[in-house]
C-alpha cells in the first residue's frame, strides 16, 4: 500500500468519520428532518453488517486493504458490500495486490479535483468467489493484470465499467 496506515492512524480516521456522521445526524434532527437522520443511521447499520461479513470470510489482508483504502487514497471513496460467506483464503495476498494495483492504475486517470466513487462487492457460492469493482468511468486503456489462481474480466459501458475477479473455491 502506498501509504501504510498504523493502527493509531486508523482509529483516528474512524473516530473522525464517526464524529462527522454524528454531527450530520444531529444537524438533520435539529432541522426536523427525521427521515434523513434515520436514513443515515440505516446506511451505517447496513455498512456495519457488510464489514462484519467481510471479517468472517478469511481474507485478513484484503479486509485490511478494503477498510483503509479510503483513508490511504484520499481521492477515492469506495463503498464495500460483502455478501460472501466464504473465500479462497490462499489468494488473500493476491487479491490485496490486485486491488492495490487497480487503485494505482486508476489514480493515473482520476481527475485530482474530483473524488473517485466506486463500489466493491464480494459474493460467493459453493463453487466460486467473486469480487466486482464498479466505477463510473470508462478507461479502455486501464491495464488489468491477471494473477494465477483467479480470472479477471472487464466490462465497459458508456459511462461506467465493472472489473470482475473470479476464483474457484477451495476444496
Amino acid at each position: 500500500m502506498a501509504n501504510p496506515i498504523t493502527v493509531a492512524q486508523s482509529l483516528r480516521h474512524a473516530r473522525h468519520d464517526f464524529l462527522n456522521e454524528l454531527q450530520l445526524i444531529k444537524m438533520n434532527l435539529d432541522l426536523g428532518r427525521l427521515q434523513e437522520a434515520q436514513a443515515i443511521i440505516r446506511s451505517h447499520a447496513e455498512a456495519s453488517m457488510h464489514v462484519s461479513r467481510l471479517a468472517d470470510i478469511g481474507l485478513p489482508l484484503t479486509e485490511e486493504w478494503l477498510l483503509t483504502v479510503n483513508w490511504s487514497y484520499t481521492g477515492f471513496r469506495f463503498n464495500i458490500a460483502c455478501y460472501a460467506t466464504a473465500a479462497p483464503s490462499h489468494l488473500d495476498g493476491a487479491f490485496r495486490r490486485f486491488l492495490e494495483d487497480f487503485v494505482k492504475q486508476a489514480n493515473q486517470h482520476v481527475d485530482p479535483d474530483q473524488v473517485f466513487e466506486g463500489v466493491i462487492s464480494l459474493t460467493s457460492n459453493a463453487s466460486f468467489f467473486e469480487m466486482n469493482i464498479t466505477y463510473p468511468e470508462n478507461w479502455p486503456d486501464l491495464n488489468i493484470v491477471e494473477t494465477d489462481g483467479f480470472t479477471v474480466a472487464k466490462e465497459c459501458n458508456e459511462d461506467s465499467a465493472t472489473i470482475s475477479v473470479r476464483a474457484q473455491m477451495e476444496g
